[in-house]
């Protein structure tokens, strides 16, 4: 008879538990700088933030500043420009605006000096309103006149009381042409001098009448048309 076999014997009737897996080092290198390089992100947007609103108050505190320095007075040095063509031009629209049919009776421009009107310069325009149905160079204008004074303060305008004005034509001869004209007939651009147009009844046209600012005396009469110098002109009656 056969023995039967030994049963088998278990040293331990619970399964062991399976071993955690081991983790590499190449496995946990990435995770690590993943996690640094999102660390590092954030500490660099905080301090591009910092320097960002840094500067920006920066920035604001300077505005004043520069905001009063453009809007400082001129050196002294640094005169006006008197334009009489483009001052002309601005009396002009002004005129207009008082009457329709205003029409120039005088400009007066004083002192000029070294060829040029001077920065202490007033320039006066003077306009009137046509009496009656007669128009143009030559005709008399009511009592009232509309004048307009520019100087290195601005432009101001306003009604004076005015008899017995003429109408006188814009010249053609400008204030430009007449300074070159004066200087080459010999007149001294040294001494301070006064520029009148007005309308010569005895010559029949609109002259222009070059005189010492303070002096009745024409020093040099000027055609305000054509800018040839004239001879044996004074100034108007009135005018002086």
């Amino acid at each position: 008879m056969l023995a039967s076999a030994p049963a088998p014997v278990f040293q331990n009737s619970i399964r062991p538990k399976r071993a955690r897996p081991k983790i590499s080092p190449q496995t946990a290198l990435p995770t690590l700088l993943a996690g640094g390089g999102v660390v590092a992100l954030i500490v660099l947007a905080t301090f591009t933030y910092w320097l960002t609103r840094k500067h920006d108050d920066a920035g604001s505190r300077e505005v004043p500043r520069a905001s009063a320095s453009s809007t400082a007075a001129p050196a002294p040095d640094q005169a006006p420009t008197l334009d009489a063509n483009a001052l002309f031009t601005q009396a002009k629209t002004l005129a207009l605006g008082w009457h329709v049919d205003a029409t120039l009776v005088q400009m007066d421009f004083a002192p000029v000096l070294d060829g040029k009107l001077d920065p202490s310069a007033t320039l006066e325009f003077v306009f009137g309103r046509p009496l009656g149905k007669h128009l143009g160079p030559g005709s008399a204008v009511q009592n009232g006149l509309f004048v307009v004074t520019a100087d290195a303060h601005g432009v101001r305008a306003a009604e004076r009381p005015g008899t017995n004005a003429i109408a006188v034509a814009e010249p053609n001869c400008i204030f430009e042409d007449v300074l070159r004209k004066s200087a080459q007939s010999g007149l001294s651009m040294r001494d301070r001098l006064r520029f009148r147009y007005a309308e010569s009844q005895k010559n029949e046209r609109g002259l222009w009448f070059v005189s010492r600012d303070g002096e009745a005396e024409a020093l040099r009469t000027l055609d305000g048309s054509s800018c040839a110098i004239i001879v044996g002109s004074s100034l108007p009656a009135g005018k002086k």
